[in-house]
């Protein structure tokens, strides 16, 4: 998503439009070919919304869900599933306070709405993309600015989410502002983003989590944060109980029937039992929250509390039940903080996991752009089985950057250094020592 320190500026934008100009092609011509005209995951909460704020219908029942199934699978889903015997599965799975987000597009027809997200989707990536390098101090020129977006809009998870239109991206964008407010001070207007991006709660476990530690190492200098998040999420749970009596009962329904839609699994899961994948869960949110407890008084511009607050988004995305790329726009602002902080790592072993969690960020850009140079020769019929290539290192992106982070807080931790944010980044530096 972004270059190293001494790297020709031309080079990689070069390198950044090639990749990204494969991958948006990879997307588009093979990771969504046979795909239904209406396969995305913005009609499902557009619907609901419309539906709610225009008809004032319960975006939970199962007529709309059925509705939304039969315009995304041309017929309502027949689930075997005892956690869905109302077959509501794919339908609105989020609290209902998620339609005011969308309340603007809910009087347009879908094809325009989709067209409005869309673009809303592109530019909440690029702003979150900035809010994360203005916390960082980052200065780029033009050249270098234009290759860090490109690498970053031609991600596979940032294709992905604007590809299906889901809401991961907005969330996304939620957090980056939490985060550069704080770094700003700006502590009610960010507990109101931190509130409003608990529109996808499982984005911002670990995050609540590092925040109530941080908050409580110093409540009262730091209590307007919690304050201003329980008045908003207290706002935002009565509004959605007018809208729609008995809500969450009703929510918690839908999640349990979406577990089954979405193969609603966490990485852990996988490679443990569903049983065992929660306890390992609790063990990496319980470390990564014991790593960053040394720097639980450190100020919100601080590079420790920054590093500390990636590495509880990218442990986030390990524990949470779900595979989807999309979500992994919560990993950007932990490659900045790799970036920024891998040259105080001297150990061999440490710098085989950066270059580990490198290799597998750059891994689908790399397949993406061999299948397509492969397509010039072999036809798509023959070229869409191996589609998932390019996706292989994405499970295990999350554990890799997570390592990293861990050890550069572990490296924060054994300096006892106090470092906040420099006016000059290390990109224009090179010579820089911690």
């Amino acid at each position: 998503m972004i270059h190293p320190p001494n790297s020709k500026p031309v080079f990689w934008l070069i390198l950044s439009v090639l990749s990204a100009g494969s991958m948006a092609l990879y997307v588009a011509q093979i990771w969504s070919a046979n795909q239904p005209p209406y396969f995305n995951d913005f009609y499902a909460p557009w619907w609901a919304a419309h539906e709610l704020l225009l008809h004032g219908r319960n975006p939970y029942s199962p007529a709309v869900a059925h509705e939304i199934q039969s315009v995304i699978y041309g017929a309502p889903a027949n689930s075997t599933s005892p956690a869905d015997p109302a077959n509501i599965a794919g339908g609105f799975a989020y609290p209902p306070y998620a339609a005011l987000i969308l309340w603007p597009t809910v009087g347009m027809s879908f094809a325009a709405a989709q067209k409005v997200f869309s673009a809303i989707s592109l530019v909440a990536i690029l702003v979150s993309l900035i809010l994360w390098l203005r916390v960082l101090r980052y200065r780029f020129s033009p050249l270098r600015w234009l290759t860090v977006a490109l690498f970053t809009l031609g991600s596979f998870p940032a294709l992905q989410g604007m590809k299906l239109g889901n809401l991961s991206v907005i969330a996304a964008a939620f957090v980056a502002a939490t985060l550069f407010l704080l770094a700003e001070n700006h502590f009610v207007i960010a507990g109101i983003f931190l509130a409003l991006s608990s529109f996808k709660p499982q984005f911002i476990i670990g995050l609540l989590l590092w925040l109530a530690i941080w908050i409580a190492s110093d409540w009262r200098r730091r209590r307007p944060l919690a304050w201003s998040f329980l008045s908003t999420l207290l706002l935002l749970v009565l509004v959605s109980e007018w809208l729609v009596p008995g809500w969450i009962r009703q929510f918690f329904n839908v999640v349990r029937a979406y577990r089954q839609y979405t193969y609603g699994h966490s990485l852990l899961d996988v490679w443990f039992t569903p049983g065992l994948g929660w306890l390992v869960a609790s063990v990496f949110l319980v470390a990564a929250l014991a790593l960053g407890w040394r720097h639980r008084s450190q100020p919100a511009n601080s590079l420790q509390f920054f590093i500390v607050a990636s590495l509880a988004l990218a442990v986030t995305l390990l524990v949470i039940p779900t595979l989807a790329p999309h979500a992994q726009l919560l990993l950007l602002p932990g490659f900045l903080c790799v970036l920024e902080g891998q040259t105080w790592l001297s150990k061999s072993s440490s710098r085989l996991v950066l270059m580990a969690a490198w290799a597998l960020l750059a891994w689908p850009w790399v397949a993406a752009f061999a299948l397509l140079l492969v397509r010039q020769w072999v036809p798509l019929s023959t070229l869409l089985r191996f589609w998932a290539v390019p996706l292989y290192t994405s499970p295990l992106l999350p554990l890799a950057l997570a390592a990293a982070l861990a050890l550069l807080t572990r490296e924060l931790s054994s300096r006892n250094l106090t470092t906040r944010f420099r006016p000059a980044p290390v990109l224009e530096n090179a010579k820089h020592k911690p």
